[in-house]
């Protein structure tokens, strides 16, 4: 059996209830489209998942994103680690305000060695070039305090 991944191609069979109306419509877009029918598609694919996800207890958010985001940009969104990194800001913005934030370290290890009471906790935060280069253009330009 093969397991799912980001750009892994998809198949699957109409169920014999689908409406009349959602297959007249698949077809129009089919047509219209041509090859590109599946990058509109898998998006609504997508987002139904996250919506069954939602329903089944699964704790997730949506932000919105501004739309003039480069592609590198958004490259840099949908990456696991800064999903990964995010997650685990908000989840220190609620829960431990006023306390050092941790960076590279699942929540769950940085909950267990704080009930170990372990004083120091000695990490890195390494990023690769591209996620540097986001920081410094976003983050660290302050060339506008020196006027």
């Amino acid at each position: 059996m093969d397991f799912y991944e980001k750009g892994k191609t998809i198949s699957f069979r109409l169920p014999q209830n689908t409406p009349k109306s959602v297959i007249e419509h698949l077809n129009k877009r089919k047509i219209t489209l041509g090859r590109n029918f599946s990058r509109e598609i898998a998006p609504l694919f997508v987002k139904a998942i996250e919506e069954s996800l939602e329903k089944s207890g699964e704790k997730t958010i949506s932000i919105p994103l501004p739309p003039d985001l480069t592609t590198d940009q958004m490259n840099w969104l949908n990456s696991s680690y800064t999903k990964s990194l995010l997650s685990q800001l908000i989840y220190h913005v609620v829960n431990k305000q006023g306390s050092p934030f941790v960076f590279g370290e699942d929540v769950q290890q940085i909950d267990n060695r704080q009930s170990e009471k372990v004083q120091e906790v000695k990490t890195t935060f390494k990023v690769n070039s591209t996620t540097g280069s986001f920081i410094q253009k976003n983050f660290l330009d302050f060339d506008d305090d020196d006027d």
